[in-house]
């Protein structure tokens, strides 16, 4: 901090022509509250909901060098935009309290080594959850990606490739991720390989829960649209997207469909990646009678 960071506050507020500040006997909330409207382009709305996701005691002594300094550091190391950097304080506006030397640079250093992460691939990471800046490496991160690869037998690059896709940093590894394999492995007779091509395929798959999300889906297949379990198994593996698909909007309404014109309901789950368009056509109906059993679920 000091000078390099106070001249550089200078600079970052100079670039806000006079009339898009706040008169100051307008602005009502703390530096973070300020730098959001004045630095970021913030709209008074955005800037008041990121301060109160602080805690009280951090938004009251953060100070606007401390905060310069930090988003300064995060848009200098990762390359970005004034819009991505924006992106990333509204989506974990806490990141204004933590400490460039003793978070944010030793935990990238890390994740960088790790995971052998280009820049490119590291500010991907920080864009896509920038929660990962607040984990600590030997609490969390560490044990984390340890698991996972040991779990699922991965080499750094397949690791990579999990960890660049959906935010699986977050979850716990015994309340959530274990079980969850756990559960998928059985559910569909999976042996390890089977297991790890499925999340290389579609990582999200680490993300769903079991009884809100999957279970539900495999049963549906089984239940409503009359497949067999080794005809479900055979769909999901080849294609494990398919679970990603919604119960509401993409699937019941089709099976509604099908069965007005008496179609196939096993088309349901083998086109379930078509667009609307290319269903109905499949089908034989009209567009409109699909939209129409979409509104009514």
């Amino acid at each position: 901090m000091g000078w390099a960071c106070v001249l550089h506050l200078s600079l970052t507020v100079a670039l806000v022509p006079p009339v898009a500040r706040l008169p100051s006997h307008v602005v009502c909330g703390g530096a973070a509250y300020d730098y959001c409207v004045q630095a970021l382009g913030c709209t008074k709305a955005e800037a008041g909901k990121a301060e109160r996701r602080l805690l009280p005691n951090i938004a009251e002594s953060l100070t606007q060098t401390q905060i310069d300094c930090v988003c300064d550091w995060l848009q200098s190391s990762l390359d970005l935009s004034d819009a991505e950097l924006k992106k990333v304080i509204l989506t974990f506006p806490p990141l204004l309290g933590y400490s460039v030397e003793d978070n944010f640079s030793p935990r990238l250093d890390w994740l960088q080594m790790r995971l052998d992460l280009d820049d490119a691939g590291l500010r991907k990471m920080v864009l896509r959850k920038p929660q990962v800046l607040a984990y600590s490496v030997e609490d969390k991160m560490a044990p984390t990606l340890d698991w996972l690869q040991l779990r699922l037998d991965l080499d750094v690059g397949q690791l990579r490739k999990i960890l660049l896709g959906p935010a699986v940093l977050g979850l716990s590894v015994e309340d959530n991720m274990a079980p969850k394999l756990d559960w998928l492995q059985t559910r569909l007779d999976l042996d390890d390989l089977g297991l790890r091509k499925m999340v290389l395929a579609f990582p999200a798959l680490l993300t769903y829960s079991v009884e809100d999300n999957m279970q539900p889906k495999l049963g549906f297949c089984e239940e409503e649209l009359g497949l067999s379990a080794s005809e479900v198994r055979a769909s999901i593996v080849s294609t494990p997207s398919r679970l990603g698909l919604s119960l509401k909007t993409r699937y019941r309404p089709r099976l509604e469909v099908c069965r007005a014109v008496g179609a196939d309901p096993a088309i349901v789950l083998n086109s379930a990646a078509s667009t609307d368009e290319q269903f109905c056509k499949r089908v034989g109906v009209p567009l409109e009678a699909l939209r129409a059993a979409q509104e009514d679920v």
